[in-house]
């Protein structure tokens, strides 16, 4: 991870991990994805703990592996990606797979160690691996049980988790770094003089590793075992939903653009233009919030291993740490941009339980006071009537204790839609409290506004209530005049309705 050309005998950070690339998004739904994941032979693997750490272990080879091909120098990467698959796998399957994970690290070690010419035999090799995979594994142990905590305590919200998500894997790869490092020292992998420039870049490497890959990892992990620790893996669903048919014109555009940015660095060889692939920020928060969550987890991986490949290709060793804070931008951008489409309907969903009555659906008490006095602003700036209808049903009371709440409840419900027919989309319906309900009708003089009660009126009277009383109301008509506020346009209304039940009730006055 050095800077410098001196070489430290480093194991990790390593470069970037494999791509998801052969996953067709646009092509890919829920069920070919299950159908994919849920084969006989996944069912007899995941049944049986040997068979699974071996996969682990062949996997987290595997990962290593590719992520060689865009190494820019030896020992040292943009990022690495073995760090989410450990921190997925310890997530959403627990301590049965460490094996595997333990085997990889070693396994590695000994590799390296061989491949660089570290000056130890393979028995010490072997123990510098243990040191190292103590350091890996325990920093990501302790940062995915810090998640399941934050989940299992009833923390489920996107954008909590989202925060959660990010603050531990900033923290969990940060212990990586500090005992690593220190692993790598005590197992004589790496010069003690080197940890002083080893540690940042080591650090937000593991880190991009665990941001960009984890989701990637743990929402295929989701599907291969989607039964266990259901109340956990809920919160980390991906969604694997068809993507949009424009996902492949957005990702391409996004590629093009960041090979664009790079290619300014390599053809400048000016710091500043480097920093020109933060503007790949943009583009990702239009994939995250306009395609499925599974897509953008796909997209930011595919991004990021680009960006590690690039740095290769392009020969921009000396810009590395630029490159690893971008990756870390872009996937926390595109994490926090798949959480605003849940907060916007969560918003909507707060504003229709407060603007909205819960037994009969009408506008509550307090939306519709708002609304009144808006209708009748912009009545009298344009020159038009305003009426309100209060109306309650007759001998309610009676109703709840004769047939009981239920009927009731049941009651007002049917009076509501029944007003609700008789209104225009214009107006508006609201529940003052108990049985009684005003109309707001704009534009509509006291004339039109007595027609539309007798409506209500009659359809109510001559209409059945399955398991109740016949019912009838009584409706008070208040037509807006010279200096008339909300308060007095209703004390009107309320007066006119008093009338008509003193009138022997079921009219209109």
């Amino acid at each position: 991870m050095s800077q410098e050309n001196s070489k430290p005998k480093l194991v990790a950070p390593l470069p970037a991990a494999g791509s998801p690339s052969d996953t067709q998004c646009d092509d890919v739904d829920a069920g070919l994805w299950s159908r994919v994941c849920e084969t006989a032979a996944t069912r007899v693997v995941l049944k049986s703990p040997v068979l699974a750490n071996v996969v682990v272990l062949a996997l987290w080879v595997l990962v290593w592996q590719l992520g060689r091909l865009v190494e820019y120098t030896e020992h040292a990467s943009v990022w690495f990606p073995v760090a989410g698959l450990t921190f997925a796998v310890l997530l959403l399957e627990g301590a049965y797979l460490l094996p595997g994970l333990f085997g990889g690290c070693v396994l590695m070690t000994i590799w390296v160690g061989r491949k660089y010419g570290v000056a130890l035999t393979d028995l010490q090799l072997a123990y510098a691996g243990m040191l190292f995979a103590l350091a890996h594994i325990g920093s990501y142990a302790l940062g995915a049980r810090a998640l399941r905590l934050l989940v299992m305590r009833g923390t489920r919200e996107l954008p909590l988790l989202v925060i959660g998500f990010l603050l531990i894997a900033a923290a969990g790869s940060l212990l990586a770094t500090a005992t690593g490092v220190a692993a790598l020292v005590f197992g004589g992998m790496m010069p003690a003089a080197d940890a002083a420039t080893v540690w940042l870049p080591y650090w937000i490497g593991d880190m991009a590793g665990v941001i960009v890959l984890a989701p990637f990892f743990g929402a295929a992990l989701v599907t291969l075992n989607p039964h266990k620790t259901a109340s956990l893996r809920a919160s980390f669903n991906l969604n694997h939903q068809r993507a949009t048919s424009q996902f492949k014109y957005k990702l391409l555009l996004t590629l093009t653009l960041l090979a664009a940015s790079m290619w300014l660095a390599h053809a400048t060889r000016s710091p500043n233009s480097a920093f020109a692939v933060f503007f790949l920020v943009i583009p990702y928060m239009w994939i995250a919030s306009t395609e499925s969550a599974f897509c953008n987890v796909v997209s930011v991986a595919l991004g990021s291993v680009a960006i590690a490949l690039l740095v290769h290709v392009f020969e921009l060793k000396e810009f590395s740490m630029v490159y690893q804070f971008a990756i870390n931008v872009i996937a926390a951008n595109s994490l926090f941009a798949l959480a605003l489409p849940t907060l916007l309907a969560d918003n909507i969903a707060l504003r229709r339980i407060a603007d909205t009555d819960s037994l009969t659906q009408a506008a509550s008490r307090a939306h519709l006071e708002q609304r009144v006095r808006l209708d009748m602003l912009r009545c009298r700036m344009q020159g038009e009537a305003l009426t309100m209808i209060l109306f309650d049903i007759d001998n309610f009371k009676r109703i709840n204790d004769g047939f009981g709440h239920a009927v009731g409840d049941r009651a007002l419900k049917h009076a509501c839609n029944i007003a609700q027919h008789a209104l225009r989309p214009t107006d508006l319906l609201g529940r003052l409290g108990g049985d009684e309900f005003v109309a707001v009708l704009p534009g509509i003089d006291r004339v039109a506004a007595r027609a539309i009660a007798e409506r209500i009126r009659i359809q109510l009277a001559t209409s059945t209530l399955e398991g109740g009383p016949a019912l009838t109301a009584s409706f008070g008509i208040a037509e807006m005049g010279v200096g008339d506020t909300c308060e007095s346009l209703m004390e009107s209304a309320d007066k006119a309705l008093y009338k008509a039940k003193q009138d022997g009730r079921n009219r209109v006055a």
